[in-house]
């Protein structure tokens, strides 16, 4: 779970305000290419990591930037593993951005003069990047990419390491340390019932993890942090995460929505 600071909840409790957004794409240090050599933006290295948010690429070099979770499809459903997407646009830098390469956005709220903190919105992998020419003629980079909850359509690890039947919660951190990430804290403290589960022979992951997501009433997804994360049907707010102002309307950069999880 995020928690906000008083400076961010003193800064949307303010009559103007707007969200910045920053994208660091890579894992550490400065983004270098596939041959190891530095990225640059205007001739400056691109700090990506080690920075955080702060060396990301931000408004200036940043054409759009969207995130969409299919929480539901018409109706509302459990026993679901869902996958997030991400979509960017930015002025394309010198160098070529490693395949599979790390994205994380970041939000912040400011009113001109005051900023908060740097909200982290999830942990994407590349899929896609495509190059356009841009109306003012600048060359413009366009990446799709995925959570890690796409990992999981791979078949169950193996695992000569339990006896099964096995209880649901280390059922679900051995899918989780096999896709390399951590389960929410949230999670565990939801996940008291003590089920098992027998050896899933011939099941993906995504599978069972969506069967012991039902179990308890709800869905798997990936945490703004890049967690593993069960959300009860329950707790799920009535629009999904996009950001909205006081009179209800919808956040945009450039002509995108901004979506992410509420914070507490």
């Amino acid at each position: 779970m995020q928690e906000t600071t008083q400076l961010y909840k003193d800064i949307i409790s303010s009559p103007r305000y707007w969200y910045e957004v920053s994208v660091t794409i890579g894992e550490s240090g400065r983004l270098i290419t596939e041959k190891k050599e530095l990225i640059l933006f205007g001739g400056t290295a691109i700090l990506v990591a080690t920075s955080a948010a702060d060396g990301g690429y931000r408004e200036a070099q940043l054409v759009g930037c969207k995130t969409y979770q299919q929480v539901f499809a018409d109706t509302p459903t459990i026993g679901n593993a869902i996958a997030s997407e991400i979509d960017v646009q930015l002025i394309r830098p010198m160098g070529e951005i490693p395949r599979r390469a790390m994205i994380k956005p970041y939000v912040r709220a400011t009113d001109g003069t005051r900023h908060s903190e740097w909200i982290q919105k999830g942990v994407y992998f590349i899929d896609t990047r495509d190059h356009t020419a841009s109306a003012e003629g600048l060359e413009v980079m366009s990446i799709h990419g995925y959570d890690a909850m796409l990992m999981t359509e791979m078949d169950y690890p193996s695992d000569s390491q339990h006896d099964y039947p096995l209880l649901d919660i280390t059922m679900v951190e051995h899918i989780a340390n096999a896709i390399g990430v951590s389960v929410d804290a949230r999670t565990r403290a939801i996940m008291t019932e003590g089920y098992t589960f027998p050896l899933p022979i011939g099941y993906s992951s995504r599978e069972v993890l969506g069967m012991i997501a039902a179990s308890y009433g709800g869905n798997f997804v990936m945490s703004d942090v890049g967690e593993l994360r069960l959300v009860m049907l329950n707790e799920l707010p009535p629009e999904t995460g996009l950001l909205l102002d006081h009179a209800g309307n919808r956040l945009v950069f450039g002509a995108d929505r901004i979506n992410i999880w509420q914070t507490s």
